[in-house]
């Protein structure tokens, strides 16, 4: 299906579009952080200890990292339809056979090409969501898509999969989580039109017919000062999210959903961020919302590490 540029704005095509991208990208969040609150119970029945943890969301993280790179040069040469669907198909599946890993060794492996499976949805499902949307309204969108992420991955899954071993146990837990993804991927393949890139470019204010590298984007100052920043922040985020549970679970003794509940106010924090700081960094300049984010993160940071088991003191910070 290819898509209609004609002068008539398909509207209804745009917000089922950006909810199913939104929704799938949230469904990457859930599947990338779920097993975070799980690795507690996990450690105790496989055997692992805290470097293997480090190992297991490592090799996710760089496995997606790679993959972005080449599967986004990828999608923009065969369509981003032809990389999305495959893609969410592949790390649900994968999110479902976690739960049948017997050690450190087969975690590694699944989480690794499910990295790289979701490495390809990422940079795709963006530019599927740009297509998709109106110029006016690519920021709002794009906002919208990229919140997904810590909501459903951050915000919602440890209080979800906290309450599910109640009555599950964890491995059944991750082929539970899988279904929604082959849901959404076939939803995908019933509505997500499939752009060439030159058709795509027509409605994109800020494109120009001159041929670049893609070296020239490092001509820019803050282009790598970003990247720089991005890798401090990221491995914070990362870190914190893979060893905060067990943390909160071996040292300060919480119980199972209170660690859940104190997980989450990343996820509901970044959602939060995600919205305010963009909206705030148009009225007060980039620079300066972003030096008083680094600067709130570090504080709170250093707070919560003086904190003790006090659950809703650790939520807030």
């Amino acid at each position: 299906m290819e898509h209609n540029n004609g002068f008539r704005w398909d509207t209804a095509y745009e917000w089922k579009a950006v909810a199913l991208l939104s929704l799938g990208f949230g469904l990457v969040g859930i599947d990338r952080f779920m097993i975070m609150p799980l690795f507690p119970v996990m450690m105790a029945e496989l055997h692992l200890d805290y470097q293997d943890l480090g190992h297991i969301t490592g090799a996710l993280a760089v496995a997606w990292g790679i993959s972005a790179i080449f599967m986004g040069n990828l999608s923009d040469r065969i369509g981003h339809r032809k990389v999305i669907i495959p893609a969410i198909v592949v790390f649900s599946l994968l999110a479902g056979l976690s739960g049948l890993a017997t050690g450190v060794g087969s975690l590694i492996l699944i989480r690794a090409v499910m990295g790289f499976a979701e490495g390809a949805y990422t940079p795709a499902s963006i530019i599927a969501t740009l297509d998709a949307s109106r110029p006016t309204r690519h920021g709002r969108n794009i906002g919208i898509q990229q919140m997904a992420l810590p909501l459903f991955g951050l915000g919602i899954a440890p209080i979800l999969v906290t309450q599910l071993l109640k009555v599950l146990p964890w491995h059944w837990i991750f082929a539970v989580v899988s279904i929604p993804g082959l849901l959404v991927a076939y939803l995908m393949f019933r509505v997500l039109r499939n752009t060439r890139p030159t058709a795509a470019a027509l409605h994109t204010a800020t494109d120009d017919l001159y041929a670049h590298k893609w070296t020239d984007v490092f001509r820019y100052r803050n282009i790598p000062l970003n990247i720089v920043g991005m890798l401090c922040w990221l491995t914070c985020l990362v870190v914190l999210s893979a060893l905060f549970p067990s943390y909160l679970i071996d040292y300060l003794h919480l119980s199972m959903q209170q660690m859940g509940y104190v997980l989450s106010a990343i996820g509901f924090g970044g959602t939060i961020g995600t919205l305010v700081m963009p909206a705030l960094s148009d009225r007060l300049g980039r620079k300066p919302v972003m030096i008083f984010s680094v600067i709130g993160a570090a504080v709170f940071l250093f707070l919560l590490m003086r904190t003790g088991a006090n659950p809703t003191t650790l939520f807030i910070y």
